[in-house]
């Protein structure tokens, strides 16, 4: 841990804004809660009539970032706010991603598959006569090579969706009032509710069986064309998320 100096606090408090706003929208997509949110036309009455791609549209949804604030603005916050996010096991999370961004890729996010993905290609796909579109293991040599933030450099901001917890969410460094896990969000999002002073205004409706358990065989198809050596350095990066969140390492996809 490290105390904050004026520099690092505007730059944590950013990551904050993120991952903060990331669990809320998690929320609000999923239609867990409901909530009103303003747009140019008017009020929405129901989650069902907000458009998707208003929802991540931060100048035109009315929902402040933490960063949007002046510095005693964002101290107050950090010092007297109810703070909490969600945390996955690391690998499953890169899995989600990947399926989320790059074979999904809603058509409001298409610089995902027009930039970013031809960029990974470019400098981390092996064969070159392969011409289908982005693959798992394209994405994992450049998650795990140890210079990835090339292209955040490139793309001229940081790709938030795949950042490792510690970097994103700055838990050593900002006092959380509840780290929850999405393998037991059907336990932790009520009890999270009722922390916040919440559970008496939105509920969090019983989840299908099995939908946040952790699937292992899932991972084991999905890493199972990847080299170990790929695997290793993917686990050297997130090995402080599997650590730090109490994950089991991956023993059976590293020997």
């Amino acid at each position: 841990m490290r105390w904050l100096t004026s520099e690092n606090m505007r730059h944590q408090c950013l990551l904050l804004a993120v991952c903060g706003w990331a669990v809320f929208m998690l929320l609000f997509v999923s239609k867990f809660i409901t909530l009103s949110l303003r747009d140019k036309e008017g009020e929405f009455k129901s989650i069902k009539d907000i458009p998707e791609p208003l929802i991540h549209n931060h100048e035109r949804n009315g929902l402040p970032r933490l960063s949007s604030y002046s510095e005693p603005e964002i101290t107050k916050r950090l010092k007297t706010y109810f703070k909490f996010f969600i945390v996955r096991d690391p690998f499953e999370r890169l899995i989600s991603a990947f399926k989320d961004k790059f074979l999904k890729n809603p058509r409001f996010e298409p610089w995902y598959r027009h930039n970013i993905a031809p960029a990974i290609i470019q400098k981390y796909r092996r064969n070159r006569t392969e011409t289908k579109g982005l693959q798992f293991d394209d994405f994992i040599r450049y998650l795990g090579d140890p210079n990835h933030k090339w292209l955040d450099v490139k793309i001229g901001e940081p790709i938030i969706h795949w950042a490792t917890y510690v970097e994103l969410c700055a838990p050593c460094e900002i006092k959380y009032n509840i780290i929850g896990h999405h393998e037991t969000l059907e336990k932790d999002a009520p009890y999270i509710l009722k922390k916040a002073g919440m559970s008496n205004l939105v509920s969090y409706p019983p989840i299908p069986p099995g939908i946040t358990a952790y699937n292992r065989t899932k991972v084991e198809q999905y890493f199972s064309g990847i080299g170990k050596r790929e695997i290793k350095r993917l686990h050297a990066r997130f090995q402080g998320d599997f650590k730090l969140f109490g994950y089991d390492e991956p023993e059976f996809l590293l020997n």
